[in-house]
């Protein structure tokens, strides 16, 4: 496998709905079309310039040091089948967020993908999801909140938190820091006076006594 990816080759293997196959194909038409494809868009793989199969990607090794594709795993499909695809999340209209208004908070999104059956020509490339109805810190979207189109099931959970507003984090400034150092350090003060005063009073009254 090293020699072949020296040489701009990368294998491959397609399996399901009959027996496994191992292919190689050049590295830059395979770039070029997972690019085009990603995991959602069915791919017909033609085999010696005969035989064509509708596929799915299904798993992408990456070279740990190098981040090069490796390795490709293609699943055959059946157009007239569904099957489950996971698809990716995009959010739009953050800035239309009535909840993000005079700093009250920032979009965050906290699922990026859902798992949808459909057939393979009915899988969305990817899900929008509308952030402008998010009014306030107390609203969320959730996955059943998502505009699948017809002929796709969503198979994740309904109710997985899309997005919602998070609320700014509190920075502390070196100014407050520092009076905040201060003050500590004036109430420890006044506790060792506060101490040594009592301490005094009791020697008083021990005197006394005595």
């Amino acid at each position: 496998n090293k020699s072949l990816r020296k040489n701009g080759i990368i294998p491959i293997n397609m399996y399901g709905l009959g027996d496994s196959i191992s292919l190689q194909v050049n590295e830059d038409i395979l770039y070029k079309t997972l690019k085009e494809v990603g995991y959602t868009t069915p791919l017909k793989i033609s085999i010696g310039g005969k035989e064509e199969t509708y596929t799915l990607v299904r798993n992408i090794s990456i070279h740990p040091v190098t981040d090069k594709v490796i390795h490709v795993d293609f699943l055959r499909v059946d157009l007239d089948k569904p099957i489950e695809a996971q698809v990716p999340i995009l959010l739009i209209n953050q800035e239309d967020a009535p909840g993000i208004r005079g700093g009250a908070g920032v979009v965050t999104q906290g699922v990026y993908e859902v798992t949808v059956l459909a057939k393979p020509l009915e899988i969305p490339s990817e899900l929008t999801a509308d952030c402008s109805v998010l009014e306030d810190l107390e609203m969320y979207l959730y996955s059943k909140d998502l505009d699948l189109p017809e002929g796709a099931e969503l198979i994740s959970d309904e109710d997985a938190q899309i997005a919602w507003i998070q609320p700014p984090r509190v920075q502390v400034t070196e100014e407050e820091m520092a009076a905040t150092t201060e003050g500590l350090e004036e109430a420890e003060e006044g506790d060792e006076e506060s101490q040594d005063g009592d301490a005094s009073e009791e020697n008083t009254e021990e005197d006394t006594s005595t």
